[in-house]
C-alpha cells in the first residue's frame, strides 16, 4: 500500500536524499585516497626495510601488503565514481521535482477557479 505524500514531503524527501547521497559520495572519495594514501606509504616501507637488507619474507609480505591495498585502493575509487554518479542522479532528481512540482502548485495557486463554499457540499 502507498504512503499518502504531498508535495512537501516529495520535496522533503528529494532534497533529504540528495543531501545524502552527496554526503556519501564525499566520504568514499576521502576514504579511497586515505587507502591510496596508505598504499603508497607501505610500498616506501618496503623499499626502505629492503635498503636495511631485513629478512626476504618481511620485505615479500610488506610489498605484498602495499600491493593488496593498492587493490583495495582501486575497488574504492570505482566505488567513488559511482557513489558520484549516484549523487549527481539523486541532485537531478531533486532539481526536477522542485521544478516540476512547484509549477503544479503555481498553476494551482493562479487557477481562476475558486473554493466551493462548504455548505454546497452538504447539500442534497
Amino acid at each position: 500500500m502507498g504512503t499518502d505524500i504531498n508535495l512537501r514531503r516529495l520535496l522533503r524527501a528529494t532534497q533529504t536524499l540528495a543531501r545524502d547521497a552527496r554526503r556519501s559520495a564525499n566520504r568514499h572519495h576521502q576514504v579511497a585516497e586515505q587507502i591510496g594514501y596508505e598504499a603508497t606509504e607501505i610500498g616506501r616501507v618496503a623499499d626502505q626495510i629492503a635498503t636495511l637488507h631485513v629478512d626476504a619474507s618481511t620485505i615479500t609480505d610488506t610489498r605484498e601488503t602495499s600491493r593488496i591495498l593498492r587493490d583495495l585502493h582501486d575497488a574504492a575509487t570505482g566505488y567513488r565514481t559511482c557513489a558520484q554518479e549516484t549523487a549527481r542522479t539523486a541532485e537531478a532528481a531533486n532539481t526536477t521535482t522542485a521544478n516540476t512540482h512547484n509549477g503544479i502548485q503555481e498553476a494551482h495557486d493562479r487557477a481562476p477557479v475558486p473554493m466551493a463554499d462548504r455548505t454546497w457540499y452538504g447539500q442534497e
